[in-house]
């Protein structure tokens, strides 16, 4: 009986972390990066999100107003 040859694994993500953003948001509820990493935007818990700048850990702008928690 034959077995299928096993497929090669994907590379492994680098595991170090280069930036600790203070968001200030409660729980963060979650984080999404655009396609070249260079701007991030979170969602918490205290109804925002916040557009970074994750390279510069800097915080770009907040948007808030909608009076709903974020998921």
């Amino acid at each position: 009986m034959a077995f299928p040859e096993p497929k090669p694994r994907p590379p492994e993500l680098p595991q170090k972390r280069l930036k600790t953003l203070d968001c200030g948001q409660g729980a963060v509820r979650a984080v999404r990066f655009n396609v070249d990493g260079n701007y991030c935007l979170t969602c918490g818990s205290d109804k925002t999100l916040k557009l970074w700048n994750p390279l510069r850990g800097t915080l770009l702008r907040t948007y808030s107003g909608h009076g709903y928690e974020l998921l």
